[in-house]
């Protein structure tokens, strides 16, 4: 059975804490494969290295409370783009030990965010998670044409040195509201099928993407997503029956 996904637009107004300049207004919209685990939205804790008001994400161990990508980035430097924490982390506070493992990009310079989370990073970890969350949502499609090609990256079990990202190309068809592609790595590779660009501006693909990781094979994925920044990037995510297969991504058009 396939664990819930949720796509949520949240647009929030925050009064922030004693250090927060002034009140900002931002828009995100993300998902994430687990819930339970992870949730995305707009950053509502400020205090250095966080930022509130930006693109952000939650752990049940912090009930409520969203920290920035950004600030997260900046615990960390990323290998070929990818952003990587495995908690205990040197210099984090000893309230952040049960954080568990992350791996994330950002799209772009956008504050647009894709990646996965375990408790303890190995790729059978029930609790894998993969999500992606970003600012300034289309909420229409403006682009046309047939063969609008995105260069995308992937993440999936990611270990540097031997399991890097994924990458590839996807290809929207405006004219005809559908998104194909697929992504690969050295022992990793998504297949997203065809999936539909909505009038809203998300895509969603029930059952079409297929997916192989190390040994293993599975079909039948959902594809969820979003374009940004009229249809200049992309981020989404694909979610299958087993978690090891799970895929966020992200990209930016050619």
């Amino acid at each position: 059975m396939k664990k819930l996904q949720l796509i949520s637009s949240i647009a929030l107004t925050l009064s922030t804490f004693a250090l927060a300049g002034q009140a900002q207004a931002i828009t995100v919209v993300g998902g994430s494969s687990n819930t339970s685990n992870i949730t995305v939205g707009v950053s509502n804790f400020n205090m250095p290295p966080h930022t509130a008001g930006r693109t952000g994400i939650a752990f049940p161990v912090f009930s409520g409370l969203l920290v920035d990508f950004q600030g997260l980035a900046n615990y960390t430097t990323p290998v070929n783009g990818v952003y990587s924490l495995d908690f205990p982390y040197s210099g984090a506070p000893a309230s952040h030990d049960d954080l568990g493992v992350f791996n994330f990009a950002q799209v772009g310079t956008s504050d647009i965010w894709f990646g996965e989370w375990s408790d303890t990073g190995s790729p059978l970890a029930a609790t894998r998670t993969v999500y992606f969350a970003g600012d300034n949502p289309d909420s229409s499609i403006s682009t046309t044409g047939t063969n609008v090609t995105y260069t995308m990256k992937g993440i999936n079990n990611y270990y540097d040195g031997y399991n890097g990202a994924l990458s590839g190309t996807f290809t929207a068809d405006f004219n005809n509201s559908t998104l194909t592609g697929s992504m690969s790595s050295a022992l990793s590779s998504v297949d997203i099928g065809t999936v539909t660009i909505n009038s809203d501006a998300s895509i969603t693909g029930t059952g079409t993407a297929s997916a192989t990781v190390l040994f293993f094979s599975a079909s039948g994925g959902d594809v969820s997503g979003q374009f940004y920044n009229g249809q200049a990037d992309l981020a989404g995510m694909v979610d299958f029956a087993g978690t090891i297969f799970d895929t966020s991504f992200g990209g930016t058009q050619d």
